[in-house]
């Protein structure tokens, strides 16, 4: 039975997701395991955009990873879904981050757990197999957690994550994609400032819609409530200004937001964009403007004032195939490992 709700985004994202990387936007061999049924083909607007989401997300992952090195990395991913990144970075085991912690609502979890115990190629990153895998998630040794709980109940999220291992003293990067939104503007500031009390070395990333006061706006939200998906934050958050004053107002010491316009224009290379070009002819370059308009990624860090880990994270960072072997070269130099920067190949 599909899910509903905003639960049912879940399973919209999979398949967009798989749609993108079917059409040669990006490479994710894990892509077709989270999705049953139907994959149609959405067209270059939709593609795209989904491309341009994993790929602003993985910029972000990346450099965390090379800022901290996996062996000391912690991941927690709010509202995950059907995400495949964990897989995406364990398939180079230098790569794998000490923790990664997946929460979602219970029924996400359950099909999502059932979805890793019938996927070989998904099993085969867990030491213990199907044996850590049960109908209330996944508990794994290599530091693998999916799990569910309320993100708006504070004590939930505390035993969710204590559960898990975490270790709030340890540099964490808390990934909210499309997560924020969905929550009432209280409990999203009040989600901010929990991480920000309890960090003392972290990164938190939000990426979501904006801007519903203009046509496109009321329309896309529209969409959405006809489909019981309100998204209950965006009317107290709805720019960019916002994002980066909920950020500041919640503890963080550093915010940043950019919408994906901008993003696509200056972070987005040159040689990237001309190979997504090629891909598939896009005739709504007016209606793909709008799109990238209305989302946006915010960026907050907060770290001790005797730390500079994280002082060079940001989301105007260079995208594309070219630009992620040059970021590995440098974290090679830097940190004289000889390891691969994790997600280098985002976008074949």
């Amino acid at each position: 039975m599909p899910l509903t709700g905003v639960a049912g985004t879940a399973e919209v994202a999979a398949r967009g997701k798989l749609a993108a990387v079917r059409a040669g936007y990006y490479s994710d061999p894990y892509a077709e395991c989270f999705v049953t049924g139907e994959c149609t083909r959405p067209g270059p607007l939709i593609n795209r955009g989904h491309h341009l989401r994993v790929a602003v997300i993985q910029s972000v992952v990346s450099q965390f990873l090379d800022a901290v090195g996996p062996r000391e990395a912690q991941i927690i991913s709010l509202g995950a879904g059907f995400d495949t990144r964990f897989w995406t970075l364990s398939a180079d085991a230098d790569s794998r981050p000490r923790r990664y912690i997946e929460l979602d609502q219970a029924e996400v979890v359950e099909r999502k757990a059932a979805l890793i115990a019938a996927r070989p190629s998904l099993l085969a990153a867990l030491p213990e197999g199907s044996r850590c895998v049960g109908p209330s998630g996944v508990a794994s040794r290599c530091g693998y957690h999916l799990a569910a709980a309320d993100v708006r109940q504070p004590a939930e999220l505390e035993a969710a994550l204590s559960a898990a291992g975490w270790e709030p003293a340890a540099p964490t990067l808390v990934l909210a994609e499309c997560c924020l939104v969905y929550l009432p503007a209280p409990a999203s500031a009040a989600l901010l400032a929990w991480f920000a009390s309890r960090s003392r070395c972290a990164a938190f990333l939000a990426y979501e819609q904006i801007r519903p006061d203009d046509a496109f706006g009321r329309t896309m939200l529209e969409n959405l409530r006809r489909r019981g998906i309100p998204l209950l934050g965006l009317r107290d958050c709805p720019d960019l200004a916002a994002q980066v004053a909920r950020c500041e107002a919640a503890g963080w010491g550093r915010a940043e937001a950019e919408d994906l316009l901008q993003l696509y224009g200056r972070a987005v290379t040159a040689r990237e964009r001309a190979r997504l070009a090629r891909l598939e002819r896009l005739d709504e370059v007016e209606e793909w403007q709008l799109m990238l308009s209305h989302y946006c990624a915010a960026l907050a860090v907060c770290e001790d004032p005797s730390s500079s880990l994280l002082a060079r994270l940001r989301l105007l960072h260079p995208i594309g195939a070219e630009a992620a072997a040059d970021t590995a070269e440098e974290g090679e130099a830097s940190r004289g490992s000889g390891r691969r920067a994790p997600g280098a190949r985002v976008c074949e």
